[in-house]
Formats: structure tokens, C-alpha cells, sequence
């Protein structure tokens, strides 16, 4: 491959790195945000009149909020399967990727390594080609993950939605104060 096109394989691997950025940034962000509901909704635990109705929101409540948990996890650290049935890749140190680089044992090796590699300009492309190809799968993994705990935690805040609702109506029911104390 020519060194023309080098910088456009550098570019769509830079555009790659950038996805893997913004999945862990979105999963970690959405960790905050149902942190942060979570913490409202167990202050309130104590006044949530006991129910069949309640009591099945609170269970569907922490079901999903469990599941949204695992999955924006698995987003921020998805895992990756480097064989498919039954066909074997040979491993080899990659000089110009991180796993690659940290299985070399020394210094030495490394520059030996990567001398070598950017002796050859096709095999500096095929180098960063699969590089590319690498971190698209892990960008599949992570944005999976991530599209699943972004339904997982709508429908967690829905449910803590329909609670509060559902206290705020049954407390202004009995006739007391809209929201009783919490000393």
C-alpha cells in the first residue's frame, strides 16, 4: 500500500479510538446519573407504603437497575472473544498497538520489532489495519452494551417515577402532609 494512504488509516483508527472514548464516557455518565436517583429513591425507601403494587415496582425497580449496572460495566469493559470456532490466530507482537507492545520482554525487542515493521510501508498499513479492525469490534461490544444500559435505565427512572407518583397520590389519600418527614 502506498504511504498516500497511510494518513486516512491513521485517521479512521484516530475516529475508532474516539468511539471507545465517548462509550466509556457515556456509560460513565450514565452510572452517575442512576447513582445519583438511586440515593432519592432509597432516602424515600422508608415511607413507600408496603403493597402488592409497591412492593412489585420496588422488585422491577432493582431488577432493572441491577441490569442497567452490568451493562454499562460491560460497556466500560466489554469482553471480546479472539478466536471464532475453531479457527486459531497465530499472536503476534504488534509493535504499534498497545497489547502488542507490552508483550515484548524488553526494550530492545520492542525497537528491533518495530524497525522491522516500519521497514516494510505495506506492513506498516496491514499493521494498522488490523488495528483498526480490533478496536471496530470493540467498539461493537461497547456501544451493545451501552445502547442496552441506556433502556435499562430509562426504564429504571420509570419505574422510580411511577413510585413517587404513586406515594405523592397514596400519601395526599390518607389526608396527611404531601411528603411525611424524614428525620
Amino acid at each position: 500500500m502506498p504511504t498516500v494512504g497511510l494518513p486516512i488509516i491513521l485517521r479512521i483508527l484516530d475516529n475508532e479510538n474516539r468511539l471507545v472514548e465517548r462509550a466509556d464516557q457515556k456509560s460513565i455518565s450514565l452510572l452517575s446519573i442512576l447513582g445519583v436517583f438511586m440515593v432519592f429513591f432509597i432516602v424515600y425507601y422508608r415511607v413507600i407504603p408496603l403493597n402488592p403494587l409497591t412492593m412489585a415496582l420496588i422488585i422491577l425497580y432493582f431488577i432493572f437497575a441491577l441490569m442497567a449496572i452490568i451493562s454499562l460495566i460491560m460497556a466500560i469493559r466489554p469482553r471480546i472473544r479472539r478466536e471464532k470456532a475453531g479457527v486459531k490466530i497465530p499472536v503476534t507482537r504488534d509493535p504499534a498497538f498497545f497489547s502488542g507492545i507490552s508483550a515484548f520482554p524488553d526494550v530492545v525487542a520492542y525497537k528491533d520489532s518495530l524497525q522491522k515493521m516500519l521497514e516494510d510501508e505495506s506492513s506498516v498499513a496491514d499493521n494498522y489495519i488490523k488495528q483498526i479492525y480490533s478496536v471496530a469490534r470493540i467498539n461493537a461490544a461497547k456501544y451493545k452494551f451501552v445502547q442496552r444500559g441506556v433502556v435499562m435505565v430509562i426504564v429504571t427512572l420509570a419505574i422510580e417515577l411511577v413510585v413517587i407518583t404513586y406515594l405523592f397520590a397514596y400519601h395526599l389519600s390518607k389526608g396527611g402532609d404531601v411528603m411525611p418527614p424524614i428525620n
